[in-house]
């Protein structure tokens, strides 16, 4: 980040209270070098010219690794220039910034416990922080002998049963647009105690389901509604009041015609 000089250097800013000065020509202008491997945003406007940034709220308060999180707040900058929001020393994945509110991702990797999401302004100047939990799911069932169906499947080798796998390089995939009606049926080949089931998008990050209902069976036959979500993201998380059943289905309840929908991992939760 370069800070407008007024004397014959500038201020290189990584997003730390760390920087690195250089000589700026005579005419204003001026060469830097990054560091192998290193990329860097600049801007020309003077820090001074970017009013005080205020953090106000941040929700969800608790979430897992790559799930969506919005911090509200005050002038943060219109366009996000040198602002940053970070979870201890790891930079989460912005995914839009206005200057009252900021959208991002828990970073992936991050272990159980509380950390510190602090943000800084377009400007660079520091905003203020919030604590955020990284939560523990508990123990995931066995998905040895289970089968998946699903109402449509893409021709390209990427059948239902890739989300039971194990292996997030591979998924599930539509093979058409999202519609209302769209869905994925699990077999759990026997009767299963469970409170939470997790789909995950894995590379594919725009082909989520934006909005779902998830039903449960004994027979396959009868199904109750035991969760719906409005607002999908990358890895979508359905936490309901603990159910004994045999089946799972989950309807696509969106309408998104350029986006398929992909399932690396589907993973149920005791």
């Amino acid at each position: 980040v370069v800070k407008v000089p007024t004397a014959p250097t500038g201020t290189v800013f990584n997003g730390t209270a760390g920087s690195r000065s250089f000589p700026v020509s005579a005419d204003g202008s001026y060469t830097y070098t990054l560091p192998s491997g290193t990329s860097a945003m600049f801007t020309t406007q003077k820090l001074a010219g970017f009013p005080a940034p205020v953090f106000g709220s941040l929700k969800p308060k608790q979430g897992i690794p790559r799930a969506k999180f919005t911090i509200s707040g005050s002038h943060f900058g219109d366009a996000q220039g040198l602002g940053t929001v970070r979870f201890g020393k790891l930079f989460a994945e912005i995914d839009s910034w206005s200057d009252t509110s900021i959208s991002a991702y828990v970073p992936s990797g991050l272990a159980v416990g509380t950390y510190k999401v602090a943000v800084n302004g377009a400007g660079g100047a520091d905003a203020g922080s919030a604590s955020f939990d990284v939560i523990d799911l508990g123990p995931a069932l066995s998905r040895t002998g289970w089968t998946a169906t699903t109402s449509d499947t893409s021709p390209y080798n990427d059948g239902p049963a890739n989300m039971l796998d194990g292996d997030p390089g591979t998924r599930y995939s539509s093979g058409r647009g999202q519609y209302d009606g769209l869905w994925i049926q699990v077999d759990m080949g026997q009767t299963q105690t469970f409170g939470k089931i997790l789909l995950d998008s894995g590379s594919n990050i725009g082909d989520y389901a934006r909005s779902a209902d998830v039903y449960v069976s004994s027979n396959g036959t009868d199904w109750t509604k035991v969760s719906s979500m409005a607002d999908g993201q990358r890895v979508e998380l359905f936490s309901f009041p603990t159910q004994t059943a045999r089946y799972i289905k989950v309807v696509n309840t969106g309408d998104v015609a350029s986006n398929w929908w992909s399932i690396a991992e589907l993973t149920v939760y005791s």
